[in-house]
C-alpha cells in the first residue's frame, strides 16, 4: 500500500503565517497604548507638525532654526534627520536620556543662530527622553549588528537598577556629569519608590522624568523670550524605540512669542 502525503497549499501557508504576523504587530501596538495612548508612528507625528508649524505659524527652512534636546542615543536618530531634512542643520542641546542639559547657555547661543526672512525669525526645539518595548518589555530592544538585547534608555535604566539609597551615597565625578545631573533629577522618584517599598519602574521613570524636561525647558525659554525676537516652538514627548519603527508619545506642542516677535 502506498502512503499518500498530504501536500500544504502554499498560498494557504503565506495567508496563515501573514495572519500570525498581523496579530502579533495588533498585540504589540495595544501594549504601547496602554502606556501611550497618544502614541503614533514617530515619522507621522513629525511630518503632520511641520506642516501645522508652516501651515499656521509661517515657519519655513528659511526662517527657522532647528535645535534638538532628545537623548544621545543613535537609536533616536531617524526622526530627528527627518527634521533635519526638513528644517536645517540642527542645533544640539540635549544628551543623556533627553535631558535639556544644554540649558541656559546652550539656547541663548542657538538664538543668535536664527536666520531672518522679511521681518520673520523663528526656533524650532525638540525634546524628550526615549524608552525601548521589545518582545513584551519595556526598556529592552535588539539593535542593528548586534545579536543580544540592550537597554533603552540605557542612562535612565542605570538609575533605576541602582535605586535612591545607592545615588545618594555617590560621590561626585566630574568625569560623568551628565548621568549624575540625571540621577539627582531622578532623586523624588526614586526615593517615592524606595519610601513605599517598591522598585522603580522604567515606564513610570520615563513618565516622570518627562514632566521634569517639560518643566525645566518651559524655565529656560521663558528666560529667553525676554531676549529673542521671534516665535518659539517647543515639542516634546516620549520617544519609544521598537524594532518596526520608532513611536512618539507628544506631551507638549506650543508656540510662544513675545510682543515684539509676535
Amino acid at each position: 500500500m502506498t502512503d499518500f502525503v498530504k501536500n500544504e497549499d502554499p498560498d494557504n501557508l503565506v495567508s496563515e503565517e501573514r495572519m500570525k504576523v498581523k496579530m502579533k504587530l495588533e498585540d504589540f501596538k495595544k501594549e504601547i497604548k496602554i502606556h501611550f495612548p497618544n502614541a503614533e508612528i514617530g515619522r507621522t507625528f513629525f511630518t503632520k507638525q511641520n506642516i501645522y508649524l508652516e501651515e499656521k505659524f509661517a515657519f519655513t527652512p528659511g526662517n527657522t532654526r532647528f535645535a534638538e534636546g532628545g537623548c544621545c542615543d543613535e537609536i533616536n536618530e531617524p526622526e530627528y534627520q527627518l527634521m533635519e531634512r526638513y528644517w536645517g542643520k540642527r542645533f544640539k542641546f540635549g544628551g543623556l536620556a533627553g535631558y535639556c542639559h544644554g540649558g541656559k547657555t546652550g539656547l541663548k547661543a542657538v538664538s543668535h543662530h536664527v536666520p531672518e526672512v522679511d521681518g520673520r525669525k523663528n526656533l524650532l526645539l525638540v525634546a524628550g527622553p526615549h524608552i525601548a518595548y521589545y518582545d513584551g518589555e519595556w526598556g529592552k530592544i535588539p539593535r542593528s549588528g548586534q545579536s543580544h538585547i540592550t537597554t533603552s534608555c540605557g542612562s535612565l535604566a542605570v538609575v533605576v537598577e541602582d535605586g535612591y539609597e545607592k545615588i545618594i551615597q555617590k560621590p561626585t565625578d566630574f568625569l560623568d556629569r551628565q548621568q549624575q545631573t540625571v540621577e539627582q533629577l531622578m532623586l523624588p522618584y526614586l526615593k517615592k519608590c524606595a519610601e513605599a517599598g517598591k522598585a522603580p519602574d522604567l515606564v513610570e521613570a520615563t513618565k516622570f522624568l518627562m514632566q521634569r524636561i517639560d518643566t525645566d525647558l518651559l524655565g529656560i525659554v521663558q528666560d529667553l523670550e525676554t531676549q529673542f525676537d521671534g516665535q518659539i516652538a517647543i515639542i516634546t514627548g516620549i520617544t519609544i524605540n521598537t524594532e518596526h519603527s520608532n513611536y512618539f508619545s507628544v506631551s507638549k506642542v506650543r508656540v510662544r512669542a513675545n510682543e515684539r516677535g509676535s
